[in-house]
């Protein structure tokens, strides 16, 4: 399942150190003999390493003072703490049963498991599939005289870990003794196998070629497997122009070292656990009957359930014949007994920070207070309690660790995540799934299960079911990875660098506070976009194709293609994009800009120039700061779902005004171009064009336009980006393999992405932007662009969109809608809330209590429509709720330091809502006044 570096490493980092230190001077001598030895035997190797840069995997030594290789990137090994041991038995097996394919004419009856038979004495040749360490190599010569040896070995990294761990000298003596060949096809990745096999039998008349598979490739295996399909088959053996296509799928995925890697072993199928699969289906059947529909209707056709060669029950992969565990029992017991003694608990919650900014805002002041407190959790360190608030399964494979978990853990709320829809129906017939859920029934405890589809509504799905219980259970939610898959750790890191963004951006104090005045303002003065405008207007204007125009580093090199189309499309630039926009001469027909505080409006008006701005639609949300509206021609508005202003204002314009059908937008989040997609979707335009929306950069010095506000007039940056936002995450590019991007960004990219899928079919996005590649849009140089004359007068478009479009300012409206809010209710919510958390706790159970009661408290402050406290403090006790969650699993049965602190964060909570209630009750309706003029003051 899981083979971990961490599993094997000594957990005394002294003890670990000395054993490293202790084998380096052994790596450098291998090193430099290997060196030597390549330089006489195979020259072009040397020159291969010299070139080389590791990638992605590299040596390391295990507690058993041996190298073992590791994938840096995810912190997996190939081999178990002892891989000198595990390859001598790999090649003993090897040599009692040998897969093998015929060379003959004709071609035998079809064969549905690998041929095998006990390695000869000698043979004519050995295709080997995977260097690895390289161990096997010397000792398959030392127990068979092979003529010719062919490797294949797709990574050059591998070729780097064998030069420092395989006696390669040995080997080329006992080669040259024997009178072996050896040929390295390194970078290789077997397709080259029918052109070898023609080769080698233009050289000798061979009839019979072993194959040994020493790891697991996507490609490597599709050619094994061919092999095998066609032994005998001399002209397809042989036939150069094959192509081998790689597994892919999630279904098909297998580790490098999993079991039965020669796939020389025989497996009957499991016919035990009959009356368990029964008895499962009908606990599914009364618990979950959605589940058991699904599992009546699904075939499995990729993994089987069989009995392996230690007489346990196993996965076997159908086509690559690999096994799921090396033994159930072990295994699942290994995965748990290391996850209780090291559990993983997200802290997404706790990462809240903020710039100079917002630095002055009455929630970020507290967050700053707070850290101290924070930093006491992060350092802590210790076993899975004995009850478990909330755990994340992702991966079922056949279930046994989770019998064995949730009998020796209680968990509250247990949310089990398997793509894999084969794993869970065989796990029915192996766990006891019917006592599970009957004993979490007893309990009181929650089961959710999310099965099949490939992870990406894990956010979606999880965050609900976080509600239901309080979303401030994040923060003391443990996660359990229980096996390695490609798609499902991608799936598993959007997940938390979701969870890290929308939490981030959640709402607090005083993005309610401003909010609701700033919404206030725009219901009073400004026009709001009609859902279904198009069905009873004019809407020729949503034919133009649209310009979306972000400030990405590649807009550098768009400005001709926008002067070239200026006046046949809409122009919208995006936030910071404007001023780039301005020093090239270009007016946007639109501006969009999505943040609510001030900070807009010292952004803007780096573009000294009224007539210019004034000549401009600016397209928002409600929430607009109205000094940043007041520089445009116009402001077009949206509401913006999910916040607690349009809650209140948009129920109530549709009280007030039963035919009020205003647009709000889903997707206007976290960047300005998502913003833009979402409303120009809503309002019904089918043709976009984007440029500089790079959501990235190939170069961290170059992360926007530098005609923008970013970089002053000598080309410096206004501030140090990367010192700021890191130095970037490698992501699939538009134009190239790879660009870097930064969390946020690539939340914007999902959405933009999940936008897109909803969107009308008829809808076309070319993406014109050197950045990330964004599933849903077409990638288009902009040099490519073909866009027809058109007879539609743009100006008169746009002026009909303005006025047909849109409901006008509803005046008065504003006041009415406000005026149904009590804040005599407010204050007597404050006053109840406060009095319920004025005593300190003094163990667990009071502060779990004092945790709870006010959960369930803010839910019924939400049920009534006139009292702000749940708005205005929804957002704030999710974060403080949180901290004090993770401060309470750590109180012990003494007095603690948790338990200190705890009453500590109490306090400072109880001063949160009293200086946030007198703030709010003093200026109800003040405008945010964040300012960051002095970002672009010329230093003397």
């Amino acid at each position: 399942m899981l083979k971990y570096i961490n599993y094997q490493l000594d957990p005394d980092d002294a003890a670990q150190a000395q054993l490293e230190q202790a084998i380096s001077s052994q790596i450098n001598q291998r090193y430099t003999s290997n060196t030597r030895a390549f330089t006489q035997y195979i020259p072009s190797v040397v020159s291969m390493i010299e070139q080389h840069a590791i990638q992605q995997f590299s040596i390391f030594c295990t507690c058993k003072g041996e190298l073992n290789i590791v994938d840096f990137a995810t912190g997996r090994v190939w081999y178990s703490d002892s891989p000198f041991d595990e390859v001598a038995d790999e090649v003993q097996s090897f040599c009692q049963q040998a897969p093998f394919i015929d060379l003959n004419s004709t071609a035998p009856a079809e064969k549905t498991t690998w041929q095998t038979e006990p390695l000869p004495a000698s043979v004519d040749a050995v295709l080997m599939f995977g260097l690895g360490l390289g161990y096997q190599l010397n000792e398959l010569l030392q127990n068979v005289r092979v003529k010719y040896l062919v490797v294949y070995e797709p990574s050059l990294d591998a070729l780097v870990c064998t030069m420092q761990a395989n006696d390669w000298q040995q080997l080329f003596e006992t080669a040259a003794a024997l009178g072996t060949q050896i040929f390295l096809q390194l970078g290789n990745d077997g397709s080259s196998v029918p052109e070898d096999l023609a080769e080698l039998l233009q050289a000798e008349q061979i009839k019979r070629v072993y194959l040994y598979r020493h790891r697991f490739h996507p490609v490597m295996d599709k050619v094994l497997n061919t092999l095998h399909e066609h032994s005998g088959n001399r002209g397809v053996l042989t036939n150069s122009s094959q192509h081998f296509s790689p597994y892919t799928s999630f279904y098909d995925y297998v580790p490098e070292r999993a079991g039965n890697t020669l796939g020389n072993a025989q497996f009957k199928p499991a016919v035990s656990g009959i009356e368990l699969f029964e008895a499962n289906m009908a606990a599914l059947k009364r618990y979950y009957p959605t589940v058991h529909k699904v599992v009546l209707e699904h075939k499995c056709a990729y993994w089987s359930l069989v009995n392996d060669q230690c007489g346990q029950l196993n996965l076997l992969h159908n086509e690559r014949q690999g096994l799921f565990y090396q033994h159930l029992e072990s295994d699942s017991e290994q995965l748990v007994d290391y996850f209780i003694n090291n559990p993983f608990k997200d802290d997404v919650i706790l990462g809240q920070k903020t710039g100079s900014k917002l630095a002055d805002y009455h929630h970020f002041s507290y967050v700053k207070k707070l850290q101290i407190y924070i930093s006491q959790i992060i350092k802590e360190k210790g076993k899975l309690p004995e009850q478990v608030e909330s755990l994340i399964i992702f991966g079922v494979g056949l279930g046994k660790h989770i019998e064995l978990l949730t009998e020796r853990r209680y968990i509250k709320n247990l949310y089990i995540c398997e793509p894999n829809l084969d794993f869970f129906v065989h796990s029915l017939y192996v766990t006891d799934w019917a006592l599970i859920f009957d004993r979490a029934k007893q309990q009181d405890l929650r089961i959710y299960l999310n099965l099949g589809g490939d992870g990406s509504s894990y956010f979606t799905d999880l965050m609900l079911q976080f509600y239901k219980v309080g979303a401030y259970s994040i923060a003391n939610t443990y996660m359990l990875s229980s096996y390695f898959n490609e798609n499902m750790q991608k799936a598993i890191y959007d997940l938390r660098s979701q969870l890290r963004v929308v939490l981030a951006l959640g709402e607090y104090f005083d993005h309610v506070r401003f909010g609701i005045a700033h919404t206030h303002f725009s219901v009073k003065n400004h026009y709001f976009l009609r859902r279904r405008w198009q069905s009873n207007s004019n809407s020729a204007v949503t034919h133009l194709p649209i310009f979306v125009v972000g400030n990405g580093p590649s807009l550098d090199h768009c400005f001709d293609y926008l002067r070239q189309y200026r006046e046949q499309v809409i122009i919208i630039s995006c936030g910071t994009a404007l001023r780039s926009l301005h020093r090239n001469g270009i007016q946007p027909d639109f501006h969009a800009e999505v943040e609510q505080n001030r900070a807009t409006y010292d952004w803007i008006t780096q573009v000294n120039d009224t007539e210019y701005l004034k000549g401009i639609f600016l397209l928002s949300v409600n929430g607009i700061h109205p000094d940043t509206a007041g520089l445009f021609k116009q402001t077009l508005l949206a509401f913006k779902q999910g916040e607690s202003s349009t809650y209140l204002y948009q129920g109530g314009l549709k009280r007030l005004n039963a035919q009020a059908d205003i647009a709000s937008l889903k997707y206007a989040y976290p960047t300005v171009t998502n913003l833009v997609m979402n409303y120009m979707l809503t309002a019904g335009f089918k043709l976009f064009y984007l440029f500089g929306v790079d959501l990235g950069y190939v170069d961290i010095r170059q992360h926007h336009s530098k005609y923008s506000a970013y970089y002053k007039q000598d080309g410096k940056e206004v501030y140090d980006y990367q010192k700021a936002h890191g130095g970037g995450i490698p992501s699939t590019g538009n134009f190239r393999p790879v660009v870097f991007t930064k969390t946020e960004f690539d939340v914007s990219r999902k959405l933009l992405e999940q936008a897109l899928v909803q969107a009308d079919k008829t809808v076309e996005v070319y993406n014109c932007s050197d950045g990330v590649k964004i599933a849903g849009t077409i990638t288009l140089a902009p040099d490519n662009i073909l866009l027809p004359p058109t007879n539609i007068d743009k100006t008169v478009q746009i002026n009909l969109f303005a006025e047909n479009a849109y409901y006008p300012a509803f005046g008065s409206n504003a006041d009415e809608i406000y005026s149904k809010l009590d804040l005599s209710r407010l204050k007597q919510s404050v006053t109840e809330w406060l009095a319920m958390i004025a005593d300190d706790v003094t163990d667990k159970d009071t502060a779990k209590a004092i945790i709870e009661k006010q959960w369930q408290y803010l839910r019924q402050r939400g049920l009534d429509s006139s009292d702000l406290c749940f708005y205005l403090f929804y957002g704030s006790s999710n974060y403080v709720l949180g901290i004090l969650t993770k401060l309470m699993a750590g109180i012990g049965d003494e007095a603690s330091e948790f338990l200190a602190a705890f009453n500590a964060v109490l306090a400072l909570w109880r001063s949160y809502l009293s200086e946030g209630l007198d703030l709010y009750l003093a200026e109800p309706l003040r405008l945010d006044g964040v300012s960051v003029s002095n970002m672009f003051q010329v230093k003397s």
